[in-house]
């Protein structure tokens, strides 16, 4: 009986690090754990995993290259920008994560958030955006952690979101966009 247990701990493991190591083209919704832990989902969206273990900061970009820094505040569930409107250029999105989840920050060109197309979680689904839509983002990382992202931004209309589906206890699934995590971002 124990080595069973043993036998099964093994496989659970040997699964994990197979999800971990998975690839992420950022084109589907994230997901995560629930915040408790015992929820399933990864930040690919292709396994699972706890919210607690989403991968760390990968920045987008050099940051010393941007011509215009933005700092953008993610909370549950808001994304509070320390200006709504720049210049065209090279923008640096510095992204600080304060609430108590993963957060992420996908950059959509000229759909307002609230033609944004939706999955049937409410999330953003990426592959219906007319194409050149999307132009990036900073993908999921920690709570308590900051992240930056530099894209090349052209005069126009921009919502800003998080796109992450995570488990609940329960099974209840919850997006991020659908709990209101999106803002709107003009560039001139």
């Amino acid at each position: 009986m124990r080595s069973r247990a043993i036998l099964v701990g093994i496989m659970a493991m040997a699964m994990f690090v197979g999800v971990a190591c998975g690839d992420d083209d950022g084109g589907e919704v994230r997901s995560t754990g629930s915040a408790s832990g015992s929820g399933s989902g990864s930040a690919s969206g292709s396994g699972s995993g706890s919210a607690s273990e989403v991968a760390e900061c990968v920045p987008v970009g050099d940051l010393s290259t941007a011509d215009t820094t933005v700092d953008a505040t993610l909370d549950e569930f808001s994304i509070e920008l320390s200006t709504d409107s720049v210049a065209a250029g090279a923008i640096g999105f510095v992204a600080e994560n304060v609430g108590e989840e993963p957060h992420e920050l996908v950059i959509v060109e000229g759909v307002p958030v609230a033609e944004l197309p939706r999955d049937d979680h409410g999330g953003l689904d990426e592959a219906a955006l007319p194409e050149g839509a999307l132009i990036g983002e900073i993908e999921a990382f920690p709570a308590g952690e900051t992240c930056d992202g530099t894209f090349e931004l052209t005069a126009g209309d921009y919502a800003l979101v998080c796109n992450i589906t995570e488990t609940e206890e329960g099974g209840e699934t919850e997006n991020h966009l659908h709990e209101g995590m999106a803002t709107e971002f003009t560039v001139t």
